[in-house]
């Protein structure tokens, strides 16, 4: 959009602000945000914990070895044995392999399970980082906004102090009357009120990013350029998200877990069958004095004919955990299409609303600055002035928020298709949450 020399003065007032010795970018500060927001790194932390769940689920897939031993005394009293009162110590020591051969596919689909768990938490993470890069960048962006928009509101204190002023010279002077001065001291009290909304509006916007950056920023706000690009339209940009927006990639992983753990609750219907070889060192069993070695090598089935319907209520259970995640999925897709719309809507027609609020600040200081000449000249009376400077500064203060909107409206369509962290070239996998975040 072609700039009005108003915008671009609007665009400069953030300048206005003290100086710091270097600037902060966007892309930098969201960085930091992500890295140091404890929601994030609780995610990240989860998906390790679901990393070691992964390998503990292949351990099924290999033998388990058991030592055993034990030492004690013994008597025996039976038809071949008596040494009441004059027992041995007996010992015992054993090492047995256990592979399990068959469970039912218990195995193999936990596994499966468990990696449909991971690839799941893999998205909820990034789903994560990108709700914070774009709550970042809106506090980002409003920081700015408020900053714009208390310097409009300082120079406008400043010029009704100045018609103040002008007014309090010409009654002394014997050229006004007590009323314009008591009309110009009732204006300059509503700028003042205004000022002090808008440094409250200020701190509100500064306390909102401190939360969400953990801290109050550091430096001057470099004030961020879109250029990147958007789909063409509404439907092409709800394709998009529907393939790549990471809630709804996690969904679509939490339906395939649960579908997994279903066909995993068919195993109670099989029989287990173990493989086990067991070699035994023992002496003085039984009332025997002596060693008693033996190897086993056995085949073992076991095959579950009653379990008091536990099997068939697994299986019912996990079939509605399974429908739960498809009927969650499907809300997440409601929601992610109500929410990019909304972004559409708003990039739509508040890009129309700049173009005109542009025509109308335009025209409205022309006509200012004839008023003011005029009024000089005693042609205008000062209540057309001063609702002419209320009228420009009010459309000044409508395109200062209407541009942070629109801005605000792009990054939420980024964010809406699965993209805003791709666009501004932020890996959030290379953080460190081993790091300390800072407070």
């Amino acid at each position: 959009m072609k700039k009005s020399l108003i915008s671009l003065f609007v665009f400069s007032i953030g300048t206005l602000i003290t100086q710091q010795a270097y600037a902060a970018t966007l892309k930098e500060t969201i960085e930091d945000a992500i890295l140091h927001n404890p929601e994030f790194r609780a995610e990240v932390k989860k998906y390790r914990g679901i990393e070691a769940e992964v390998k503990s689920a292949r351990s099924g897939y290999y033998p388990s070895i058991d030592l055993n031993a034990g030492i004690g005394y013994e008597e025996v009293d039976n038809q071949n044995i008596v040494n009441t009162g004059d027992g041995l110590t007996r010992r015992e020591t054993s090492i047995k392999l256990t592979q399990n051969l068959f469970e039912g596919f218990g195995n193999t689909r936990e596994v499966d399970r468990q990696k449909y768990r991971l690839d799941a938490q893999s998205y909820k993470t990034e789903a994560k980082a990108s709700d914070i890069a774009l709550a970042m960048t809106e506090a980002y962006v409003d920081l700015i906004k408020q900053q714009d928009l208390l310097g409009l509101a300082q120079d406008n204190l400043d010029t009704h102090i100045k018609i103040l002023d002008q007014i309090t010279k010409r009654n002394d002077a014997g050229i006004g009357n007590q009323v314009e001065v008591d009309q110009a001291k009732a204006r300059l009290a509503l700028a003042e009120s205004n000022f002090a909304s808008t440094q409250n509006n200020f701190f509100d916007a500064k306390a909102k990013f401190r939360r969400l950056l953990g801290r109050d920023p550091d430096n001057e706000l470099i004030r961020p350029k879109f250029n990147f690009d958007l789909p063409t339209n509404i439907d092409e940009a709800t394709s998009i998200a529907m393939t790549d927006h990471p809630t709804l990639r996690s969904a679509n992983g939490d339906i395939a877990e649960a579908r997994l753990q279903y066909e995993a609750s068919n195993k109670g219907y099989y029989p287990r069958i173990d493989l086990e070889i067991e070699k035994t060192f023992d002496d003085n069993l039984s009332g025997t004095k002596g060693k008693n070695e033996y190897l086993q090598a056995m085949l073992r089935l076991k095959y579950n004919l009653y379990r008091g319907g536990q099997d068939s209520a697994n299986r019912d259970r996990t079939e509605s955990a399974y429908l739960e995640a498809t009927e969650i999925r499907n809300n997440t897709r409601r929601q992610i299409i109500e929410n990019l719309r909304y972004a559409w809507n708003a990039q739509v027609y508040v890009q129309k609303q700049i173009t005109y609020t542009n025509q109308h600040i335009k025209l409205t200081h022309d006509t200012l600055t004839g008023y003011r000449k005029q009024f000089s000249l005693g042609r205008r009376s000062l209540l057309d002035l001063l609702n002419t400077e209320n009228e420009y500064n009010s459309a000044l203060r409508t395109l200062i928020n209407s541009e942070a909107d629109l801005l605000k409206a792009k990054y939420r369509i980024l964010a809406g298709t699965g993209h805003l962290m791709s666009a501004l070239n932020i890996e959030y996998g290379f953080f460190d949450t081993n790091d300390h975040p800072h407070e």
